[in-house]
């Protein structure tokens, strides 16, 4: 693989999004068409939202509807099996621990597939750590005691750290990816990231920079004050 560093990618994710599931689910054949190396980000949805003022697309009724006929059309027209979990949404703190601890394991992508297929795919709860172990060990990777070390601090710091990271570079959503500072948002946006990759998609700055200048023209009743 090229160490050209354009081809080296952050992907922010939490598997509490079906839509991180879906990105995932692609992840390994994108990176091999487009010489991708990912770079892993596990971050905590919730604090992406809370720290944004934005809430998640099952916390609306109206979007939670609209939300799993969604997901459900893109896993059929994908090819993609698509169960869901017990429980939505829950608690994904062990499964983005569990993460972190072997993010820079050459597998760490498999495990990343692992656990959201196990959740997503296959309906078991990643809420419940002997699901977690499953993967793992599945993997060949080290369990022993996996409840106890994904509580250290040094693993929360990570996850921290990572959630973090993600705010500062104005993530606020997942799944994203980052190269080179242009973050695409969204599984649907990966042809878009293909694009900018091979160089099919030009230098946006001048024109983004002509559109960001302009002013808001009016503020919606009830809108919070980003100023």
């Amino acid at each position: 693989m090229s160490e050209d560093t354009s081809r080296q990618v952050r992907f922010y994710l939490d598997f509490v999004s079906p839509y991180t599931y879906l990105a995932l689910m692609r992840a390994r054949e994108f990176s091999r068409a487009n010489q991708v190396e990912w770079q892993l980000r596990p971050v905590v949805y919730g604090a992406l939202l809370d720290a944004t003022g934005l809430v998640g697309p099952v916390e609306v009724p109206a979007k939670r509807r609209y939300t799993h006929r969604d997901i459900l059309r893109n896993a059929r027209l994908s090819g993609i099996p698509l169960v869901g979990p017990p429980e939505h949404p829950f608690r994904s703190l062990e499964a983005l621990r569990t993460l972190c601890l072997f993010r820079h394991d050459q597998r760490s992508v498999a495990l990343a597939v692992g656990l959201a297929k196990a959740c997503w795919g296959d309906g078991r709860p990643l809420t419940d750590l002997a699901v977690i172990e499953d993967v793992v060990a599945g993997l060949g990777l080290d369990s022993a005691a996996l409840g106890e070390r994904i509580c250290e601090d040094a693993v929360k710091r990570d996850l921290y750290d990572l959630t973090r990271e993600a705010l500062e570079n104005g993530i606020f959503g997942v799944p994203s990816f980052e190269v080179e500072g242009d973050i695409f948002w969204g599984h649907d946006r990966l042809d878009h990231l293909a694009a900018r990759l091979t160089g099919e998609l030009a230098d946006l700055a001048p024109d983004l920079h002509e559109m960001e200048r302009r002013p808001s023209g009016t503020t919606r009743k009830g809108a919070p004050d980003r100023h």
